[in-house]
């Protein structure tokens, strides 16, 4: 079997996307006949929940110290440790047929670009998750980090022009294949479009069953900054005191939260007193399997996404697509709630779902508004069922890794 590795330099832990994404993107690339590995941090080797395909390889590689990597100099020092790490996994073991990478930063992308220099010819899938301008810190769009991805660009084409490597880079959405078109004209590389969503698409839910009540999903995830815990708070805080709006009778209310440290204290009070007030809360605490993720979303007509729509101006969410083809993949609607601005208002209006921004701040008020127009609403539309319904991120990377697609080398 070829040897394919996954390059996940920042995947230390099972909090976060990392693990949703990797897990069925190995069992694709598992059918598909490759022998596929995942380089990730090494403190992943520690976690009990990793997928079994785990190879700690890097150390001081991660998101952390933005102040450090969206500068040239620092990104520079940060890609040579990355480049040291690969080049010490890479000498042991069968020569690398194919290298995958999804969720790399600029000076993540520059450390591989290097590695690739000396390495034997093979076959290179990047999707560029991360917006050119991305910080993972305050308002979108950094010069200086854009100025880094265009640096990691040009030394990724001249790596896969000299070694003959067959380059294949594809985007999450039409708005990130926008914001790097300048920097890939500049550099001399193409795009392979958009592909499928990295998480949910192609999904195959089973039905929820009829007795179930549907769900307004308020939260799922980590405790990041931006992405909405404090309004999904809110509307629970509104419902203890007000009650349940009419449109939303015999509803119930979703809660997931997973991370490294508990929810404050005054914040799982309010869940607990929610949950005494009979309004169906549903309080799922810890790492949910991906099986099992998409059952609860698939009950989940409304999704509360009120992302900071400064922070996620240019920045992707997996929630998003993952709630979105589990609800579309059963031909059921789906709206959501959020801001009026950012890329998840933008991507969900693209991908054909009802979006609702509040009027005065009134989450509660806008969460009722989206459930009385819910029948108005359709699942998906074109760009959405390629995006969402048409396969799995797996299986196009699969058949691209085995020359099945476009190269832009």
């Amino acid at each position: 079997m070829p040897r394919l590795v996954i390059v996940e330099p920042a995947y230390a832990s099972t909090v976060g996307h990392h693990g949703e994404v990797n897990r069925p993107l190995l069992a694709a690339l598992g059918a598909a006949g490759w022998s596929a590995e995942l380089w990730t941090d090494l403190a992943l080797e520690g976690e009990p929940g990793r997928p079994a395909a785990v190879r700690g390889v890097f150390s001081g590689c991660g998101y952390g110290d933005p102040q450090q990597w969206r500068e040239l100099g620092g990104a520079l020092v940060l890609a040579r440790r990355l480049e040291q790490q690969l080049a010490l996994a890479a000498s042991s073991g069968d020569v690398v047929a194919a290298w995958l990478a999804h969720s790399l930063l600029p000076f993540q992308l520059l450390g591989l670009a290097r590695h690739l220099s000396r390495a034997p010819a093979a076959a290179v899938l990047l999707s560029l998750m991360f917006a050119p301008g991305e910080t993972l810190q305050g308002p979108a769009g950094d010069s200086q980090a854009a100025a880094t991805a265009r640096v990691a660009l040009a030394a990724l084409a001249r790596a896969c022009s000299q070694q003959g490597h067959r380059l294949t880079l594809a985007f999450p959405s039409r708005q990130q294949e926008a914001l790097y078109a300048p920097l890939l004209a500049a550099t001399g590389l193409g795009s392979a479009g958009v592909h499928p969503a990295v998480v949910g698409a192609g999904a195959t839910p089973q039905a929820p069953l009829a007795e179930a009540p549907p769900l307004v999903l308020l939260h799922w995830g980590d405790q990041k900054q931006g992405k909405g815990r404090a309004e999904a708070l809110a509307v629970l805080q509104a419902l203890v005191a007000e009650g349940v709006p009419a449109p939303l009778q015999g509803w119930g209310w979703l809660f997931q939260q997973h991370s490294a440290t508990p929810l404050p204290e005054p914040e799982r009070a309010l869940l607990a007193q929610a949950e005494a007030a009979g309004l169906g809360l549903v309080w799922l605490q810890g790492e949910v399997e991906s099986a099992a993720m998409g059952a609860w979303l698939a009950r989940c007509p409304i999704a509360l996404l009120a992302y900071d729509p400064q922070r996620y101006a240019e920045r992707s969410s997996g929630l998003l697509w993952q709630w979105a083809a589990s609800r579309a993949a059963l031909q059921w609607p789906l709206a959501a709630v959020g801001h009026g601005s950012g890329w998840l208002a933008a991507e969900a209006q693209a991908l054909g779902l009802g979006w609702h921004s509040p009027k005065g701040g009134n989450w509660l008020e806008a969460i009722a508004a989206a459930a009385a127009e819910l029948p108005s609403h359709t699942p998906l539309n074109s760009y959405g069922q390629q995006v969402l319904g048409e396969g799995s991120f797996g299986v196009w990377c699969a058949q691209l890794a085995h020359g099945g697609g476009p190269s832009h080398s």
